[in-house]
């Protein structure tokens, strides 16, 4: 059998790889524990942005939070995963104007992820945690981020999305 045909019967066996990540964001639910989908945001169509894969954000109606899914290929496994998540984390703190406490390791909604919480002290007093999940599953990596105010509980949220991000890639 030639290369090319060889590749696309390969290909064509796996789905999940097969597929753009944008695609893969679509199948995310429109409500997640009672939180909203909002955009997907494909930044594998943007300049520079291959290998970044796609986002999805969910908000709670008429309450502060944001939750994103982001569906990507990496070359590193949940824990690598989890460390450059905090970093981006605390990369942020200038510009968004807080500061970064300890990470501190929290259960995770599933087996075999990996999550931390950090807490971020604003500027203006304001306090808030910043939970940050990281799994894999059939070449992809699914990476969770939930940003509450301080103390909100988080746990349902974590893992209907964890849930539905593991549905999303076949």
């Amino acid at each position: 059998m030639r290369p090319l045909p060889l590749l696309l019967s390969f290909l064509l066996a796996t789905p999940a790889l097969a597929q753009a990540p944008a695609e893969l964001a679509q199948r995310l639910p429109a409500e997640a524990a009672g939180w909203e989908r909002r955009d997907v945001t494909d930044f594998e169509s943007r300049p520079g942005g291959a290998g970044l894969g796609a986002a999805v954000e969910y908000r709670p109606p008429g309450a502060p939070g944001v939750a994103t899914v982001f569906l990507y290929r990496a070359r590193g496994g949940p824990e690598a995963e989890l460390a450059r998540a905090q970093e981006e984390i605390r990369a942020l703190a200038p510009m968004r104007q807080y500061t970064v406490g300890a990470a501190r390791a929290v259960p995770p909604p599933r087996p075999g992820w990996r999550c931390a919480v950090l807490e971020q002290a604003y500027a203006g007093g304001q306090r808030a945690d910043s939970h940050v999940c990281v799994g894999a599953q059939r070449g992809w990596t699914m990476k969770l981020r939930v940003s509450v105010p301080a103390g909100a509980e988080v746990r349902e949220v974590m893992g209907a999305l964890a849930m539905a991000a593991g549905q999303a890639v076949p």
